[in-house]
């Protein structure tokens, strides 16, 4: 079984590491979870007396490395992830989501307008328009 604590540890940024030291240990927790049944730790995990963010770009690998199918059950969870794309491991969500069919994102990705348009977010819809834009470019 996957000790998700242990991988948000190796996961977490710290300026005591050296880019060496950070990058061996962001292999190790991606190593580790590969062996994640479920991906919702890793949908933009809060992490209470931590840096949060600094887990978010390597969580964001670890999503961008399942299948499709693995990823389906996530969509609506991702789309928000493009809700600012300064977030890390935004642009990662974006290019997987625009690798995936159309077929499989169609109906999140208008339920994820709908809702920009209603919280009246212009950013995400920007975001949102990136993503088709993207889409629309690998599915030619």
């Amino acid at each position: 079984m996957t000790n998700i604590d242990e991988i948000y540890d190796l996961f977490t940024w710290d300026n005591t590491y050296t880019p060496e030291e950070y990058s061996r240990r962001e292999q190790q927790g991606l190593e580790l979870a590969k062996g994640a049944k479920y991906l919702f730790p890793f949908l933009q995990p809060f992490l209470p007396n931590r840096k949060s963010k600094s887990v978010w770009e390597p969580c964001a690998k670890v999503i961008a490395d399942r299948s499709d199918e693995e990823l389906a059950p996530y969509l609506s969870f991702l789309f928000e992830w493009l809700q600012d794309l300064n977030w890390p491991g935004s642009e990662i969500i974006l290019n997987r989501l625009a690798a995936m069919p159309k077929d499989l994102t169609e109906e999140t990705l208008k339920y994820s307008k709908s809702r920009a348009e209603k919280e009246q977010d212009e950013m995400w819809l920007v975001w949102l328009r990136e993503f088709e834009s993207r889409q629309s470019g690998n599915n030619c």
